[in-house]
């Protein structure tokens, strides 16, 4: 399960975010508010405020890294969340806690930092989409099945190979080996699309087409035993 809670999508969304909705879109939303003094102030503001997010963000890293208390990074997530609340630091602080509390498999504590993430920007720019498929996760590993295949079938455009595996997933642990199928089929055609295939993908696809009664068309027959 923590596999799936990986430090390079999360610093390959905080770059995405960065690159689209950066410097630039903050600035001019705060300039049609405010004049040049008041903007100035503003600027001086902000940036301090990002840059103490950024250092317990950092703290929080290096904390995780080293091995550290998981009560210890938990405070500092709460700092983030409720002195920070409006930057990327802080949803990003909340998913790492939620990733420490799935390593002691504390699955209650991640549905509830993961949410608040999710609860604290847009759900469907690419950090809310991340949040999601960690939170479908989340919630498969409490019997939730129901629950996290409605988040994932809303699809997506960040990470559509992720969303389809972990339907697939989901599907073949409830024993749903034609829509497990179907679902591993989808992400597999999702990577060539993309030109990213998916050797994980393409053996879970091999390996359940051995299983499932394949018509002509290449779709299950249904009489999977």
């Amino acid at each position: 399960m923590a596999d799936h809670m990986q430090d390079e999508a999360d610093l390959e969304a905080l770059k995405r975010w960065w690159d689209e909705n950066g410097k630039g879109l903050v600035g001019a939303v705060a300039v049609a508010g405010l004049g040049t003094l008041g903007w100035q102030q503003y600027q001086d503001y902000s940036t301090s405020q990002v840059e103490a997010a950024s250092d317990l963000y950092a703290s929080m890293l290096s904390t995780q890294l080293e091995g550290g208390d998981p009560e210890q990074l938990a405070a500092v997530a709460e700092m983030l969340k409720e002195d920070h609340a409006g930057t990327a630091y802080a949803r990003f602080g909340a998913m790492l806690q939620a990733r420490v509390a799935v390593e002691a498999d504390d699955l209650a504590t991640a549905e509830t930092a993961l949410r608040w993430a999710l609860s604290a920007g847009d759900t469907r720019d690419d950090f809310g989409q991340l949040i999601q498929l960690r939170l479908a996760r989340v919630l498969a590993a409490q019997g939730k099945e129901a629950e996290a295949l409605a988040i994932l079938t809303q699809g997506s455009s960040a990470y559509p190979i992720a969303y389809f595996q972990a339907v697939g997933d989901i599907h073949l642990a409830g024993g749903q080996t034609e829509e497990a199928l179907m679902a591993y089929r989808a992400g597999r055609d999702a990577s060539l699309e993309l030109g990213q295939m998916s050797a994980v993908l393409d053996n879970k696809v091999r390996t359940l087409e051995t299983r499932v009664p394949v018509a002509a068309d290449g779709n299950p027959t249904g009489e999977a035993s």
